[in-house]
């Protein structure tokens, strides 16, 4: 039951009246009849032993507290049978809550003032021993003082971190939108617990509209980014608010530092998507008609791509049963040919050179007779290159944690938008200003729209020498992937290429893409999980790096930008 007004407790605290209520207790303004000044009585229900000890711990911690975004812990005690109660500086002020409802949304300058400040109190916070986690934040626990001085307020009992237990100790205050997935049930919540909040009380302070929430989020529900609702938001900075908001807590920024910083680097001056022109002529063309061989009864098989078929954006279609098609067809066609070249040995010279091409294809199925070979078949087909070598888990996992000693940054983290422009002739890139041929490279990439709107690319380009001299990574709307060398032709010649099963290609959605070169070793994870080796020994060269989209013609729609960020570059030895 509420305590009513004129209540007094512990013969000192005079109930003025109820400020807020909640599952766990509530939040009272009250006079300190013995300091003769305001202040505010939080109550916690739960009287369990358990709870009264940790309470006593834990309000010991608070009580030592000091910062000027917090409101001062001056008292805590327990009353028997009754509650446990802890007494701060009544904070003078409006939540933004309040305000928000009043004014629909902030100015990114006086919102980010604000954030900033309660970062500053988180970083605090957590820098603790042990760390103190809020775990409630949000717009209705933030006021502004008459000063204009952002306060957090409401930070709550038995929230002390532990890192030895499944979950942090303590009850949970759950507020959809600003509660992360791992706030719900017996999830670990930590420091990243406050930064998710944190980035989505920015969200609605930008926007003026409730984050979804997160469990919505996990059932498949996209959340449009903060530029999207307000387009006055830089990119960058809704890039960083999206960042702090991942579901899963080690995509997040490491810290709150962190993601202040971010947010300052991503309103700075000259935070745009820096393109050059002369990297690249044109888009990729679909298929080269010097190339195709048309053929009424069976798919066009180019003289070195994948095997395709039209779509409505005019780029190849590789999958892996049309090439298993394809192969059967080849093959079918390789006896056939054979048999009439022993016939009739008089054959014309076309006859004699659809021989030699059938011949080869013959060679590539002798040396694929063991099971492993036959499974990667359909890229042996079609691979200009020796066929990619699959390294082993424990290989794989020796190999990686050599680089990650030597590895340096060069280059990002950074965010930007590549802004697409389908009239004109050129692949939308974003260069880091590096030059190297050994690198680790990843970005989070953003789709631009969803497969209804249209079909889309992004990747990137590598070794850059001048003009049409590079490599072109690119992800396609297909879930497919190729790797292809670009040697002064825009079409370039394929190196390698796969199927993305667990590519998201959903409207919204985002898939980070990495990238290990290493001499002529190639390696290519996707959302963290390795995908696949390639061979890169027909490009030595040390060039620049770009983030690109629009490597194919059709895969641009003018009034969408492909968005990214963390876009980071680590050389390698």
């Amino acid at each position: 039951m509420p305590l009513q007004p004129g209540q007094v407790l512990n013969n000192r605290y005079r109930i003025v009246r109820l400020l807020g209520q909640g599952g766990f207790g509530a939040v009272y303004r009250a006079w300190d009849t013995n300091l003769n000044r305001p202040c505010a009585v939080k109550e916690n229900l739960d009287t369990s032993p358990e709870a009264q000890r940790q309470f006593t711990r834990e309000a010991t911690i608070l009580a030592n507290l000091s910062h000027p975004n917090l409101p001062r812990v001056t008292d805590h005690f327990i009353l028997p049978g009754q509650g446990q109660y802890l007494v701060m500086d009544f904070v003078e002020g409006e939540d933004l809550a309040s305000m928000m409802k009043r004014q629909g949304s902030a100015p990114i300058e006086q919102a980010l003032t604000w954030v900033y400040q309660v970062a500053d109190a988180l970083k605090y916070l957590h820098s603790r021993q042990p760390p103190v986690v809020h775990r409630d934040i949000k717009p209705a626990n933030i006021r502004i003082t008459p000063e204009g001085r952002a306060m957090l307020v409401d930070f709550g009992l038995v929230k002390l971190y532990d890192p030895h237990l499944h979950t942090t100790l303590g009850a949970r205050a759950v507020t959809p939108g600003y509660a992360p997935p791992e706030q719900y049930g017996q999830g670990k919540t930590d420091a990243r617990t406050d930064q998710y909040a944190l980035a989505a009380t920015l969200y609605n302070l930008l926007t003026g509209q409730e984050p979804m929430e997160s469990v919505q989020r996990m059932a498949g529900g996209q959340m449009r980014l903060a530029h999207q609702i307000n387009p006055r938001i830089p990119m960058p900075l809704s890039l960083a608010i999206d960042r702090a908001m991942r579901l899963e807590p080690s995509q997040r920024f490491p810290n709150i530092a962190d993601f202040s910083a971010a947010l300052s680097a991503s309103t700075a001056p000259g935070v745009v998507a820096r393109q050059s022109p002369e990297a690249y002529v044109r888009p990729m063309s679909p298929v080269p008609a010097t190339q195709v061989v048309p053929s009424a009864a069976a798919p066009e098989i180019p003289g070195y791509a994948p095997a395709s078929s039209p779509r409505s954006s005019g780029l190849p279609v590789k999958s892996i049963g049309l090439a298993v098609a394809v192969f059967v067809v080849l093959c079918l066609g390789m006896f056939i040919l054979i048999g009439a070249l022993i016939a009739n040995s008089q054959a014309n010279a076309q006859k004699t050179a659809d021989a030699q091409i059938q011949a080869t294809m013959a060679e590539r199925v002798r040396a694929t007779s063991t099971a492993q070979a036959v499974a990667t078949m359909t890229a042996q087909v079609y691979a200009q290159q020796t066929a990619q070598v699959q390294m082993t888990a424990d290989a794989l996992s020796a190999y990686l944690a050599s680089l990650q000693g030597s590895r340096a940054l060069v280059y990002g983290p950074a965010n930007g938008s590549l802004t697409h422009e389908a009239s004109d002739t050129l692949i939308e890139s974003y260069d880091a200003g590096v030059n190297l041929r050994d690198f680790i490279v990843e970005a989070r990439f953003y789709n631009p729209y969803s497969l209804a709107t249209g079909s889309w690319d992004y990747g990137f380009i590598l070794r850059h020498e001048t003009k049409n001299v590079q490599f072109r990574f690119v992800i396609l709307s297909d879930k497919t992937w190729v790797l292809l060398n670009n040697s002064g032709d825009p079409d370039g010649t394929l190196i390698a290429e796969g199927e993305l099963p667990g590519l998201d290609v959903s409207e919204k959605g985002s898939n980070l893409v990495r990238l290990i070169f290493q001499g002529e070793r190639g390696l290519f994870f996707l959302n963290d999980a390795f995908i696949a080796e390639f061979d890169l020994s027909s490009r030595m060269n040390s060039g620049g790096i770009y983030i690109a989209t629009g490597v194919y013609q059709d895969d641009e729609i003018d009034g969408y930008s492909t968005d990214f960020s963390d876009f980071t570059i680590w050389s390698i030895p």
